[in-house]
């Protein structure tokens, strides 16, 4: 399937998935930490027996990629910590658009490590997708993040690193196994970091609250896998990773009919619509 089309699978899904987690998160009864944990686990369990199912689970010699392997688990550990507690403190359309600055950080980690040069058209399209998040985050004229702001950008910084890394491992990984392993040692390694947030997972238990985190466990994972099987496929991680940001605008569009998030509403979409200019310009 060319990568185009999986990337507009993984858009739709990742946009939905935005939506649900922050219904989920916005109860002041849930620990973003112990989410974070529930969540990635479950999800990298639901791959890896879907994957036993229709694919080759083998895994490649891993000593000589135990570097990356390391500092991928550490860069998504950190990433969906700051991830989810951002979700739990601000609206779900103003972290979609600050999350899109990920791409910034992967242009420039493929431009170092990948050597995948940028034109003068796709650093204007950088400063473009800058550009929309300030206008997000200004308040009276003045640039200023607030706490869940602020790890929504440190998020993207780690996402957008690790997401260069993923394409480096994925020259020796099948897609299921790595994408399923992805999900399931980043939140071992949160556990141990928290391991009082290990209790407090019980609250995901709940039978009404463990029906929609399975519906938005499979909703995720499908975005995840086409995400990851057009990063294995295509030619240009910064390119894929920058389309696939344009979930932002569906994003904004639907935080606004179904989540009510209609504060700032001009200025979401006017940052929203930049950013996306900006990815426009970014895969040229």
């Amino acid at each position: 399937m060319p990568w185009q089309i999986l990337i507009g699978i993984s858009v739709t899904f990742f946009a939905v998935s935005t939506l649900l987690q922050r219904v989920l998160l916005k109860d002041h009864d849930s620990d973003p930490v112990a989410y974070s944990i529930f969540f990635q686990l479950l999800i990298g369990i639901l791959i890896g027996i879907f994957g036993f199912f229709i694919t080759d689970m083998s895994l490649p010699d891993l000593k000589p990629l135990i570097f990356n392997l390391t500092i991928g688990i550490i860069f998504y550990a950190l990433a969906n910590v700051f991830i989810f507690n951002s979700l739990k403190r601000i609206e779900a359309s103003k972290y979609s658009v600050i999350f899109t600055s990920r791409a910034l950080f992967t242009v420039f980690a493929s431009s170092l490590l990948l050597k995948e040069s940028l034109s003068l058209g796709q650093f204007f399209g950088a400063a473009l997708l800058l550009g929309g998040i300030l206008i997000v985050t200004l308040k009276d004229f003045k640039i200023q993040f607030n706490k869940g702001e602020l790890f929504a950008f440190i998020a993207a910084i780690l996402f957008g690193f690790a997401t260069t890394n993923d394409r480096l491992l994925l020259q020796s990984f099948n897609l299921y196994p790595y994408v399923s392993l992805s999900f399931i040692i980043p939140p071992i390694l949160i556990a141990i970091v928290y391991p009082k947030s290990i209790g407090q997972m019980k609250v995901f238990l709940q039978k009404n609250i463990l029906i929609k985190m399975i519906i938005l466990c499979v909703i995720y994972s499908v975005s995840a896998l086409t995400f990851f099987a057009a990063l294995q496929s295509g030619s240009n991680s910064s390119q894929i990773t920058t389309v696939n940001l344009s979930s932002v605008i569906l994003t904004v569009i639907l935080s606004a009919i179904f989540l009510k998030e209609r504060d700032s509403l001009v200025k979401k979409i006017l940052g929203a619509t930049l950013s996306f200019a900006g990815l426009v310009l970014l895969t040229i």
